[in-house]
């Protein structure tokens, strides 16, 4: 396995924002745009998701971001980088996850619904255009409350 630190700081740092941008697009109403973060042949897996492909995936999360009583926060750290390949990258993250959808007479804050730590496995391709995308998304939990 490459060392973390056999990547460019540069790099790094725009694989970070990746990770980050996915994180904000869905915790803030902007899950409509989450698939514009994924290759055209992108895939996402966590328990009781499977997700192929740009169109399944804005389907999936458009649906999301119609429902502004559900509330997320995404946390992601101690990523660990792996060069696959000149213009691959893979990224295994430490993350955590809190959800809840608020009743209707319910205001922010909301109480913690659940909450899943694990850890995820990003594979993240460098396009012809210059920008990062993810491949694919993996979601391994490790703990869960609820």
């Amino acid at each position: 396995m490459t060392a973390p630190d056999a990547l460019d700081l540069t790099t790094q740092r725009q694989l970070e924002a990746l990770l980050s941008e996915f994180a904000w697009r869905v915790d803030h109403g902007m899950a409509d745009r989450v698939h514009e973060l994924f290759t055209d042949d992108g895939e996402i897996s966590a328990p009781g998701l499977a997700l192929k492909g740009r169109p399944e995936i804005a389907r999936t999360f458009g649906a999301r971001s119609k429902n502004p009583r559900r509330v997320s926060r995404h946390f992601w750290s101690n990523p660990r980088f792996e060069r696959l390949g000149e213009r691959t990258v893979r990224v295994i993250t430490a993350v955590q996850t809190y959800m809840h959808v608020l009743a209707d007479n319910e205001a922010l804050p909301a109480p913690v619904g659940s909450c899943v730590v694990g850890d995820s496995t990003d594979i993240m391709d460098h396009g012809s255009d210059g920008r990062w995308r993810f491949r694919s998304r993996t979601l391994d939990v490790v703990f869960r409350f609820d």
